[in-house]
């Protein structure tokens, strides 16, 4: 558990994890929280209204009524290319999103020679900074996976509450004392830290071996 936080934390958390956000005909509302993750039938998965592996960042702007920041992250000769959202809110609590776009390697390779390089990205690896030509176009493009960093600190009893008991658990691997709790079902990888902050990572059930895998060779 984490260590001793202030009474009036832990009831702005609890107020967060515990609440459901209803319409007029007392309706619980979906795709609000970070836990109501659907599996539609043709395998893709939809948390906070957007559906992997189908929504354009066009309509990511429309759901989090917000623009992102677009930049182009290179490290260990991989090219991924991110839309980052800061300080959303939605239902009472607040979150940046990250997401991964589905953009082939040759689309990457051309984005990357158009793009400014940055030095010094805190992941060890070079940003680019896109011009807003390419910005632009690049709302186009469909959403590959998610990553959700909410503000507030979770707890372990409240992840189990809200989103179940975890197919497996596994310690991270840092200094950081923390575990993975995976759900392969849902696509789910959520990152607890007894210090600093949560990350929950979506993607396809269907790829979610590709998250998997790494932490059980570990």
């Amino acid at each position: 558990m984490k260590k001793i936080i202030i009474i009036s934390a832990l009831a702005v958390v609890a107020l967060f994890f515990m609440m459901e956000k209803k319409t007029g005909n007392n309706k619980v509302l979906i795709d609000t929280y970070p836990w109501q993750i659907t599996v539609l039938p043709d395998g893709r998965s939809r948390v906070f209204g957007i559906v992997l592996g189908e929504s354009s960042l066009n309509e990511v702007d429309v759901i989090l009524k917000s623009r992102p920041e677009m930049a182009l992250f290179e490290a260990n000769n991989k090219l991924e290319l991110e839309a980052y959202y800061k300080s959303i809110s939605l239902g009472g609590m607040i979150g940046s999103f990250i997401l991964a776009m589905n953009v082939s390697e040759q689309e990457l390779n051309t984005i990357k020679k158009k793009s400014r390089r940055k030095k010094g990205d805190e992941r060890n690896g070079i940003r680019y900074e896109l011009d807003k030509p390419t910005a632009e176009k690049s709302k186009k493009l469909i959403v590959k996976n998610l990553i959700y960093i909410p503000t507030v600190q979770l707890d372990e009893d409240i992840i189990i509450e809200r989103f179940g008991k975890p197919a497996y658990k596994i310690k991270i691997k840092t200094k950081e004392i923390g575990w993975h709790y995976l759900y392969p079902e849902k696509g789910l990888d959520l990152i607890y830290k007894e210090e600093g902050k949560e990350i929950l990572q979506y993607v396809l059930p269907e790829n979610f071996n590709a998250l998997l895998e790494p932490l059980q060779a570990q």
